[in-house]
């Protein structure tokens, strides 16, 4: 599945969001997935997202769910890099 569609199908699933977190195994690895199919589907795209890239998506998962505390981008970072998911 493209990136584009990928996003398009998380976004019309009422439980889009929930599911991605719990298959994910954890916020930063949910939010590696939602910031790269991000990077992948612009214009000009990338295969690894930033430290920023990936808070943000962290941001955007936490409000969606209602989870209330974000991790710093750093830490995003390591939990993602531990996990084999590069992040610049």
């Amino acid at each position: 599945m493209r990136p584009i569609e990928w996003l398009l199908n998380l976004i019309s699933e009422n439980d889009g969001y929930a599911r991605l977190l719990e298959e994910s195994g954890g916020l930063a690895p949910a939010a590696w997935k939602l910031a790269e199919a991000r990077c992948r589907s612009r214009e000009t795209s990338t295969h690894i997202p930033s430290k920023i890239e990936v808070r943000a998506a962290a941001r955007d998962l936490a409000m969606k769910l209602g989870l209330d505390d974000v991790p710093k981008s750093t830490f995003l970072q390591t939990e993602c890099e531990a996990r084999g998911l590069p992040v610049i």
